[in-house]
């Protein structure tokens, strides 16, 4: 079968008049594979498959024809019931797996279709064979070889490295690389989603690097964003990688990796709190110190640009806040708190060096925090230190918690957090113990609701919903007063509509417009539709026509001194909403490139072309995400505010990518929540058609109820009828009562008779208990005989049991022998060895001609033994003989002591018997040992000769 299968796909792939088509060849595949399943041949076959297809891989793939591949990967996507994860892994994933996955032109079936192989490649049946523990362990280094593709062989955004070798790179290239990081982390997503303890388990062996953590955050931020995630929020709550990210709140000094850690966590708060509620109070401490740590969190600055623009421009966050650029530089690092020895962690600086480093965040992860928490969060923010210390919440840091929290900044820091959210109603009804003791409020809420009654907690929103509140009910009593009450409207469907499973999305795709995009006014001066489109979908943006005089001259102006730059505040708006709409934008008179003075013209030996490095191999794990700060005097180097303007624009990129993340899965959740607040509005609009249907259905009632009543008149009428009938009824059975009375008596006088014979019955069964207590003391006898010879059957099985016993521990030395003899055959390969096995093989020789004597002196032994048993049978028999020929003539004493003999002579025997067999075992023990070392000793003789040459 294997065979024939085998042989119709080398047909399909060299294109034989002969061949299949391909959902032939597929059903074909899939019976194989049911037969395989029940065959008792499984392995031999499924071995000479495996031996075929490799050989076709070899002969007739061609990797550049992709209908090749994608037949080949059908083939092995329906043969993935059969074929062991070991095959997977071993044979073919560097062969087809992985280079479908880095193809982009390969179809969306296809790759689909490598990637539910590596995923069924990743599960391994349970068992507590040895073999399984090989699968098992090889599954493991497989997957946290896909982890390591993942960090160090994918485009890593964050990596100056990959910045610049990206630039190199051409059209395909680019293509590739994205294929590749897109297709692995949807693999390991479905791997997390699948095997949800093991991938946190990998995610928290890789997290102990620095280098690695940045990428891992993006990871697991599109994990947790995913639809499936929430049940397996308990094993996260559970797992130790969830105390690394605390830590790494907590310990790191980088604000890349905390916004990306806040984002993370305000995801993970509200699904933490409807899945492991448990866990999210054990944890609250570190949330509310973590919570501290980013609000205070210091601006640091870097080293001065060349080009003054670029500060300028990369320092929005600073700007906006009114800081003092200079007084940034001589502000001290608050970060660097010493680490508690007893923990293990290495910290991570900065990721990427920009001129300043803006703070993370903490507004959005402060009302999540403080939606769910509020007393204990107020009672931290009031007392920081004496909270940590009721709670008996021991420091991370080599000082206290009196020296690690300023407790004056961070009441000052989260004066505006305060002032920017409403009072939360249990601050009035419980207190900070209450709060973690009692029945959490939010114990029967679904995540979405959580999400949507935070959200309603910032002043902003809150002040939004109780207009839109207040202008709803006004037009629902206008509508009310001028609508008539017999017109009933259905109501219009609303965003309810919208499929949930359209927001599931991640950055990894294009983000599917919704209601909540933006919409860009078709007045607008820089937006147009174009005018060869089709549809209005398609807007093109004009970025010149609004743009004032001195707009292009506003970075010249800067360079030369001036420190303002005079852009449209109309375009970037116009441009930003463009941008969020998911339209189709086409932009004039594009940059051709980056400004000259950013990046100087550098030597031929400095670039970085596709040919000098190897796109599949895995790069080193050591490399820092931020490195392309050069030195501005050496030659063919990038200038230090190139690098820093590149770095600034990575951690933006990042960034934007985290805050889409969230802001998907915030569309997400709210789009729940809609779709519940619709269903009770469109049940609150039918309660009046409803209740003129119960008023229809009343009288609909009340008319059944009079039909009933002249039913029930007849049913009487019927029922007096009825009566007169039983009557005559029951004269007739007074009748048949009394022929029923004659009949009893005729049966009594038939019992008398029967009693009469059943007094003759006992008497024979008395007769037939005599003979039965007869029967009964003969059976007594024959048990007393039965007794007698119990204790010889019982010798007589434990014989049996001996010899079972001694069966079964030769099968065992005969497996031990072969076992022996294979592993004779591996140290085979061992030729260092060879001398100390030339030196034993004497020693050898000499134990075996020791156990021959031994063996010797025991067949001496067992021969006297043997002759022993022969004078003991004929002293036994002779003894019988006096017995027989003295009991005729011996008085009583004599012939008891004649048996009393007779029965020691005969323990004496069944003793020597004993000990016979024992040295009978003992001899072929030996025998066993000295062939098992004679084989050994004789295999490594003849595979000398081999080793030696």
């Amino acid at each position: 079968m294997a065979a024939d299968l085998s042989r119709q796909l080398r047909l399909l792939l060299e294109s034989s008049p002969d061949a299949p088509t391909l959902p032939i060849l597929l059903a074909q595949v899939d019976h194989f594979v049911n037969e395989v399943s029940s065959s008792p041949s499984r392995v031999e076959q499924l071995r000479e498959l495996e031996d075929e297809l490799q050989s076709i891989h070899d002969e007739v793939i061609d990797h550049v024809v992709l209908w090749h591949t994608e037949t080949f990967l059908a083939v092995l996507h329906r043969l993935r019931p059969v074929l062991s994860s070991t095959a997977l892994i071993s044979a073919w994933f560097e062969l087809v797996l992985r280079p479908a996955l880095r193809e982009p032109r390969l179809s969306i079936l296809a790759v689909e279709q490598a990637k539910e192989v590596i995923i069924a490649a990743l599960d391994v049946a349970p068992g507590d064979s040895e073999e399984k523990a090989r699968e098992r362990e090889k599954v493991g280094e497989f997957r946290r070889r896909l982890l390591d593709f993942y960090l160090l062989d994918a485009f890593n955004e964050s990596s100056g490295e990959d910045v610049l070798e990206w630039v190199d790179l051409d059209e395909e290239e680019r293509e590739r690389k994205t294929c590749w990081k897109a297709n692995l982390e949807d693999v390991l997503v479905r791997m997390g989603l699948e095997k949800p303890q093991d991938f946190f388990t990998e995610l928290y062996r890789c997290f102990v690097h620095p280098s690695s953590r940045l990428q891992l955050l993006m990871l697991l931020s599109v994990y947790t964003s995913h639809l499936s995630f929430p049940p397996h929020a308990p094993i996260l709550a559970a797992h130790p990688l969830l105390q690394s990210l605390l830590h790494s709140l907590l310990l790191d000094n980088s604000s890349t990796v905390a916004t990306i850690l806040f984002t993370t966590l305000t995801k993970l708060l509200p699904i933490l709190a409807v899945r492991a509620s448990d866990h999210l109070k054990r944890i609250l401490p570190f949330l509310l110190v973590a919570l501290a740590r980013g609000i205070c969190w210091p601006t640091r600055r870097a080293t001065h640009h060349v080009l003054p623009e670029i500060d300028c421009l990369l320092d929005d966050t600073a700007l906006d806040r009114g800081v003092d650029m200079d007084s940034l530089e001589d502000e001290p690092d608050k970060l660097s708190l010493p680490i508690r020895e007893d923990i293990e962690w290495e910290r991570l600086e900065r990721t990427f060096d920009g001129r300043t480093t803006a703070a993370p965040s903490a507004h959005r992860y402060f009302t999540m925090l403080y939606y769910l928490f509020p007393c204990n969060v107020i009672r931290f923010l009031r007392w920081p230190v004496r909270y940590l210390i009721d709670v008996s919440f021991d420091t991370i840091y080599a000082v206290g918690w009196d020296v690690a929290l300023d407790e004056d900044k961070i009441r000052s820091k989260a004066e505006p957090l305060l002032r920017g959210h409403i009072l939360h109603p249990l601050l009035i009804w419980r207190g900070a113990a209450e709060e973690l003791s009692k029945t959490d409020f939010w114990s029967e809420y679904d995540v979405s609701r959580i999400v949507a009654e935070c959200t309603m907690l910032d002043v902003r929103n809150a002040a939004v919903g109780m207009r839109e509140h207040t202008q709803a009910q006004m037009h629902d009593r206008a509508r009310a007063v001028t609508r008539p009450p017999s017109i009933e409207r259905s109501p219009s469907p609303g965003p309810a509509t919208v499929d949930v499973a359209v927001t599931d999305a991640t950055v990894t795709a294009s983000p599917i417009p919704d209601a909540s995009s933006p919409t860009i006014p078709p007045s607008s001066p820089v937006l147009t539709i174009a005018s060869g489109s089709s549809t209005p979908d398609q807007a093109t943006i004009h970025p010149t026509q609004r743009r004032s005089p001195g707009y292009s001259a506003s970075f010249a102006d800067s360079a030369r001194g001036q420190s303002t730059i005079r852009v449209s505040l109309q375009d970037m708006l116009v441009t930003s909403m463009a941008l969020k709409s998911g339209m189709d934008v086409e932009i004039e008179h594009p940059t051709p490139g980056w400004s000259a003075a950013l990046f100087p013209r550098r030597t031929r030996s400095s670039s970085h072309g596709p040919d000098s490095t190897d796109g599949g191999s895995v790069r080193s794990a050591e490399r820092q995400p931020s490195n392309l700060q050069g030195g501005a005097d050496g030659e063919g180097e990038m200038p230090s505010h190139a690098a820093q303007a590149i770095a600034a624009l990575q951690r933006e990129a990042l960034l934007l990518r985290n805050e889409l993340n969230f802001e998907m899965w915030m569309t997400r959740e709210n789009v729940k929540h809609i779709g519940r607040l619709y269903e009770d509005r469109v049940l609150s609009r039918t309660a009046e058609v409803e209740r003129q249907g119960l008023h229809n259905k009343l009288r609909e009632y009340k008319a059944e109820v009079s039909r009933l009543q002249r039913e029930l008149k007849e049913h009487k009428d019927q029922a007096t009828t009825l009566k007169n009938q039983y009557m005559d009824w029951n004269r007739k059975l007074q009748d048949k009562l009394s022929e029923l009375r004659n009949e009893k008596k005729a049966w009594q006088a038939e019992a008398a008779a029967m009693r009469a014979a059943d007094k003759e019955a006992k008497d024979t069964f008395a007769a037939q208990g005599k003979l039965l207590a007869e029967a009964v003391q003969r059976e007594f006898q024959l048990e007393t005989k039965i007794k007698e010879d119990a204790h010889k059957v019982d010798r007589l099985h434990d014989y049996e049991r001996q010899i079972d016993q001694l069966i079964t521990l030769q099968r065992l030395w005969e497996l031990d022998v072969q076992k022996l003899n294979d592993q004779a055959e591996y140290l085979q390969a061992f030729t260092s060895k060879y001398r100390k096995m030339e030196l034993s093989l004497d020693s050898h020789e000499k134990i075996g001609a020791e156990m021959e004597e031994n063996a010797r002196i025991a067949r001496r032994r067992v021969e006297s033994l043997e002759a022993q048993l022969a004078v003991s049978q004929k002293q036994v028999e002779a003894a019988r003989r006096d017995v027989a020929v003295s009991s005729e003539a011996a008085p009583g004493s004599e012939y008891a002591k004649i048996r009393e003999a007779n029965r020691r002579l005969r323990d004496e025997n069944s003793e020597l018997r004993e000990e016979v067999e024992e040295m009978k075992a003992m001899v072929e023990l030996l025998k066993g040992q000295v062939r098992e070392r004679i084989g050994l000793v004789g295999e490594e003789r003849r595979a000398s000769p081999l080793i030696a040459g």
